[in-house]
């Protein structure tokens, strides 16, 4: 019992963490640096409690699998997401981008549906169209609302749920610490290459900034990789959206930004119909989807 409620205060933790990164990230920095050098510095200074917890905790040796060229394609795209991500915070409100992220779940659906040849019922599929129905309506297509960075987070939740499908396929039973290690390895090696000839200088206390971002990051993705190791997955998936509702007090807090009618309706639409996508499979015996949001977020795919 102790354990459970330790995977559950270590999940709700995560998630809140994760979107107290966001919020810093938004605020202090993604106006004034290149989308890729915050990934590559937030990447760098990640290994440092993700290090740590390899080497006291799940030691290094979880590292070696035969399955290094996944988790290595799985970090190229969790790097496309965290950048699409991170350029939505200089135009929109947390209370546009984390619902349409949360898409993720649908997405998954239909591609197991496709790709794996997983029965999917009528209630299922019955769920992911009213999930995609709150979608359109927070995103409001065809309004001076929808923009390309809308457009985008999008395609990072298809990236979010094809990252996903990636572990049902071939990385069931790897280390979610290992995941986060390369995943963030990946993303230090790739945004390096790509921030050379766009880099621009720290400014002021602004080192300590990312420090602090990086290791905020690290102890989230550790968080929620511990929490997916206590809980069953039935228990564990539905906390996720706890990281809807942080991002509604976690944007008026730092941003005086308070949800409109239609953000509010189609949050809950969409988490409505996710949570039961979740419970349906659950009952037929498959693994739910969980985020990993993380965000850098494949954590770094924002979980397990």
């Amino acid at each position: 019992m102790k354990d459970k409620f330790l995977g559950i205060f270590l999940g709700f933790a995560g998630y809140t963490i994760f979107v107290f990164l966001d919020s810093i990230i938004k605020k202090y920095l993604v106006q004034d640096y290149p989308v890729l050098e915050i990934n590559f510095y937030i990447c760098l200074f990640s290994l440092i409690p993700i290090s740590i917890a390899l080497h006291f905790v799940t030691g290094w040796h979880v590292l070696i699998n035969n399955k290094v060229h996944i988790q290595l394609f799985r970090g190229v795209l969790g790097l496309i997401c965290a950048a699409i991500i991170v350029n939505s915070f200089k135009e929109h409100a947390f209370s546009e981008i984390y619902p349409i992220l949360f898409s993720a779940p649908l997405i998954l659906t239909l591609l197991s549906y496709f790709i794996l040849k997983e029965k999917v019922g009528p209630r299922r599929i019955i769920a992911v169209l009213v999930g995609f129905v709150g979608v359109l309506i927070v995103s409001r297509p065809g309004t001076i609302h929808f923009t390309l960075s809308l457009f985008l987070l999008f395609i990072g939740a298809i990236i979010l749920a094809v990252n996903v499908l990636l572990i049902r396929m071939y990385a069931n039973n790897q280390s979610s610490v290992a995941f986060a290690f390369y995943g963030f390895l990946t993303g230090l090696v790739l945004s390096a290459a790509f921030t050379y000839s766009s880099y621009v200088p720290l400014i002021g206390s602004d080192f300590f900034i990312f420090f602090a971002c990086g290791i905020i990051a690290g102890t989230g993705g550790l968080c929620i990789s511990f929490a997916s190791k206590t809980l069953e997955s039935s228990l564990f998936a539905p906390l996720q959206y706890f990281q809807l509702l942080a991002g509604f007090i976690f944007g008026y807090l730092f941003f005086l930004d308070l949800p409109d009618f239609f953000e509010i309706l189609g949050s809950i639409i969409i988490s409505l119909s996710g949570l039961f996508i979740i419970y349906r499979e659950y009952k037929i015996g498959l693994r739910p989807y969980v985020s990993e949001e993380s965000r850098v977020r494949d954590v770094i795919n924002r979980g397990h």
